[in-house]
């Protein structure tokens, strides 16, 4: 609880730095936990699989809950702030602040790559062959200038659609696009604007790092590696997503990266400042005040007042049935997708290099409601990467996500096709499709019913009357289901090859394919797993598939709750065997170790003699509250 309070008041000075008005900055920050709520399922099912291919190419940063609620404060703001701006209420150093917060917002979405782009090419004026120098210095990873370039153009681009109007373009004496700066008539006045920089900067450092600077103070790049929590090269096994968010930090915590442009001869960055010049009604640079001092933090009151909010927003979640449902990329209303006919709906649309979240949102009792939200994903450099999810799972049916990168032509930034995919569930249709029209069925029903009364008792009565008759004796079939023998004046038959015996579901052995979480999470290999737990005791075996390199090792499985401490079920000492043309890890469970309707998880680590432990796969399934008989 303390840990909770200390994020929301921390949470709430955020809010107010960015907007200066106690009841906006509750509304931000409301807003804000709404989505955490809904985003927290998808950070760790994606968590997963990331540290084992992070290395194939980084896709977007997965934050601890701290960098979470940072990053969806920065998305949440922008409605107030855009609300002010229209009504020409802003004044420069307002504007200044929420240029910083776009770049950070929109680069830390992406990875460390664009925000060293963001920074350095559009808040400092370092020239592409510098920022290329930075980043291979941080990563060793050795970039085209042409992909410098190209996310530049990309982020120009959402910057100018952003602060539509008030940010204009001009050519440099080389050819090169950027925004016309702003010019200061004094050093004083510059050393004004630089520290109201300096103040953004230090608030939009990503939180989980603000402890922990990652560049040494006395580092010397001709001299010293860069340790291994920024660099993620060393002996130990580093948490790769650490060393991404670690990167971020270098890059816009101004002391890290002080460090670093010294270590690397490079001009200091107050001294390369380039902060664009905005055309606004207000355009008196003189008019600066400081920024606003914190204030005191969240009264019980409001506290209590956020948390009434939050359960109303999941309570609802929880009874809406949306007959349609809204896609918005980045606050802007993209497509719908009508679900009244309960039928199978699919819709297409283009995402652009630089979008941020996709929202799914409803109409429930008359307001909008957040049913779910999707960070897009990002390689590491190359735009938009592929995923493929269940962004949305709801009692009638479930709305899957599919996007397919298009690439990207010169400088232009990189384009992708989102397809989002309504699968009905047949059941849950029919069962509403009766309610609905339950007026007209329950006279029906009732006839029916008493129809299968009568029948019922004249077969009973039947039943009686024949009891005494002698019966046919009964064979069983190589499927195991009973037969009557055949009339004793027919032929006798054959005697032939016997039948190649049929798989059958057995009360005491079921078998289950998992799909690993990189498959039903990015690739071809679908959503998702469900599991049905039968009403008798059984053992429930899970097949793991792993790659050929697995042929020889030895693994260990574990099977967790998606959403709780602790472990259910652990085994050890399992090879790996083939079958159906597939290498697969087979792990029983008890079918009484499971719930019904629970997420579960099952992660799958090689064990080497004298080594720790090394998660090679994981996969996640659900199992259904219908149970076989």
């Amino acid at each position: 609880m303390a840990v909770e309070q200390d994020l929301w008041n921390r949470g709430f000075q955020l809010a107010y730095f960015l907007y200066p008005e106690r009841g906006t900055a509750l509304r931000i920050l409301s807003g804000a936990l709404n989505k955490l709520r809904v985003q927290r399922v998808r950070e760790i099912r994606r968590s997963y699989w990331r540290d084992k291919h992070l290395k194939r190419g980084i896709t977007r940063i997965t934050r601890d809950e701290s960098d979470a609620l940072q990053w969806l404060i920065f998305y949440e703001s922008d409605l107030a702030e855009k609300q002010q701006e229209d009504q020409g209420a802003a004044i420069p150093p307002q504007m200044i602040v929420r240029y910083i917060k776009n770049l950070v917002r929109m680069t830390t979405s992406m990875s460390s790559f664009y925000v060293n782009v963001g920074l350095h090419r559009l808040l400092y004026n370092y020239s592409t062959a510098e920022a290329q120098r930075v980043y291979e210095a941080v990563t060793e990873r050795f970039l085209g200038a042409d992909e410098y370039r190209r996310a530049k153009s990309a982020l120009m681009k959402k910057l100018l659609k952003r602060f539509h109007g008030m940010l204009k373009t001009s050519r440099t004496q080389h050819g090169e696009l950027r925004f016309e700066t702003l010019l200061f008539e004094t050093n004083e006045q510059e050393e004004v604007w630089a520290r109201l920089v300096d103040i953004c900067l230090r608030n939009f450092t990503p939180w989980s790092t603000l402890q922990a600077c990652p560049v040494p103070q006395d580092y010397d790049a001709t001299r010293d590696k860069l340790p291994p929590r920024l660099s993620g090269n060393g002996g130990e096994r580093v948490d790769l997503n650490r060393v991404e968010i670690n990167r971020c930090h270098a890059f816009i915590d101004p002391i890290c990266d002080g460090r670093l442009m010294e270590a690397l001869l490079l001009q200091p960055p107050q001294e390369k400042l380039a902060l664009p010049r905005f055309y606004m009604e207000n355009q008196d640079t003189n008019n600066h005040p400081a920024p606003s001092d914190p204030i005191s933090g969240l009264t019980p009151e409001e506290r209590e007042d956020i948390s009434k909010q939050l359960s109303g927003q999941s309570t609802r979640r929880k009874q809406a049935d949306p007959q349609r449902i809204i896609v918005v990329v980045d606050g802007e209303e993209r497509a719908q997708l009508q679900l009244k006919t309960g039928g199978r709906q699919t819709i297409q649309l283009q995402l652009k290099e630089g979008d941020e979240l996709i929202e799914v949102r409803t109409r429930f009792a008359g307001e909008d409601l957040l049913l779910a939200i999707h960070p897009v994903a990002y390689t590491e450099s190359h735009g938009l990467a592929a995923a493929q999810e269940c962004i949305w799972r709801g009692e009638f049916g479930t709305l899957n996500l599919v996007i397919e990168p298009a690439g990207s032509a010169g400088e232009e930034p990189a384009l992708a096709t989102a397809k989002f995919d309504f699968h009905p569930h047949v059941f849950a249709r029919a069962r509403r499709t009766f309610w609905l029209d339950r007026h007209q069925w329950f006279p029906r029903l009732a006839f029916a019913g008493i129809a299968l009364l009568v029948a019922g008792l004249l077969i009973r009565y039947t039943a009686q009357r024949n009891s005494s008759l002698p019966t046919a004796p009964a064979t069983a079939t190589s499927a195991g289901s009973p037969a009557l023998a055949p009339p004793s004046n027919n032929p006798p038959l054959k005697p032939g090859p016997s039948p190649a015996p049929i798989p059958q579901l057995s009360a005491a052995h079921i078998v289950y394919r998992l799909v690993p979480d990189e498959q039903a999470t990015r690739g071809a290999g679908g959503f998702e797993t469900v599991i049905a737990i039968p009403s008798k005791p059984t053992v429930i075996e899970l097949e793991l598939p792993v790659a050929p390199e697995y042929a020889e090792e030895n693994f260990t499985a574990t099977l967790k709750f998606f959403f709780k401490p602790g472990q259910v079920l652990s085994k050890k000492d399992l090879r790996p065997k083939r079958l159906n043309n597939a290498l697969v890890v087979s792990f029983g469970v008890p079918s009484e170790k499971l719930k019904a309707g629970q997420d579960y998880a099952v992660e799958l680590q090689t064990v080497k003699p004298g080594e720790k432990p090394e998660t090679a796969e994981s996969y996640a399934f659900r199992t259904n509250e219908h149970k076989f008989k």
